[in-house]
């Protein structure tokens, strides 16, 4: 019995030891962005609010907040609508490309970024939207795309067909059986591959810093940029604010995947 008392303490002391070192870097951050000093340094003198009310009075990274979202809400909406649709199409339906589809789907996530930066560049340059935010938002739908067509394909692959073959053989047609079945039954999946699809987008740094051009910024890059040219504790604000959007977001996937395993189960079986 004291064997296995000793050996479950070391298990937990393993446990806390690397969740330390992975949220260890976080909460420096957090610490650092309520310094009182002018430029980061650890340990910070504080606490000041100072660094969150430049970073929401100043216009410059007001305007990168703005540019970011509008972006990140255009790939979203993009790559919500492209990554479910094929998902739709390569479980409910017999594509004779159907493996080119998939592997089309998820080749972002192997590509480079930086290669997609150049190869993006060079597209974009000679349809002259360098610069322009439909190029990034673009461009961050391609980044996009997979997460939403992995997370919408495991849904369907967990959603019994018998519920569509119900609807059409009641005489309803292929479009109103999607509409009315397939997609309100899948649809915490979808809106959770939005929100991972906004993710990639709000905090993508490598591909906008090719395709930003010369406008306002967005804010990951407006962030590297302040990084390489002078180390402001807003930064750390910044990044602090970022995290709490990343964290409220991992929440309401949480939520919404409860939201798939109840609706799952109100379903009766066919």
């Amino acid at each position: 019995m004291g064997d296995t008392a000793n050996v479950r303490r070391i298990r937990y002391l393993l446990i806390a030891l690397v969740a330390l070192y992975l949220i260890g870097p976080t909460l420096v951050v957090i610490w650092l962005s309520f310094s009182t000093d002018e430029v980061l340094r650890f340990p910070p003198h504080l606490f000041s609010w100072r660094w969150y009310q430049e970073f929401l009075f100043d216009e410059r990274w007001n305007e990168a907040v703005f540019r970011s979202l509008f972006v990140g809400g255009l790939a979203t909406l993009f790559a919500t609508v492209i990554g479910s649709i094929a998902a739709f199409g390569t479980a409910r339906t017999r594509l004779p490309a159907k493996r080119l589809v998939e592997v089309f789907a998820i080749a972002p996530l192997v590509v480079p970024p930086i290669i997609l930066a150049t190869g993006g560049y060079s597209l974009f340059a000679k349809l002259d939207i360098i610069g322009s935010n439909l190029g990034l938002a673009i461009m961050h739908t391609v980044l996009g795309v997979p997460y939403v067509y992995l997370i919408v394909s495991s849904a369907l692959a967990r959603t019994d067909p018998s519920i569509e073959l119900a609807a059409l053989s009641l005489g309803a047609n292929r479009w109103r059986t999607i509409r009315d079945v397939t997609i309100p039954t899948n649809l915490p999946a979808i809106i959770t591959g939005g929100l991972f699809a906004f993710l990639i987008s709000f905090d993508e740094v490598v591909v906008t810093v090719f395709l930003s051009g010369s406008l306002a910024p967005t804010l990951p890059v407006r962030v590297f940029s302040s990084l390489s040219l002078a180390v402001s504790p807003v930064v750390a604000a910044v990044s602090t604010i970022q995290i709490i959007i990343a964290i409220a977001l991992m929440w309401l996937v949480g939520m919404l995947q409860r939201w798939q395993r109840k609706w799952a189960e109100a379903v009766p079986a066919i």
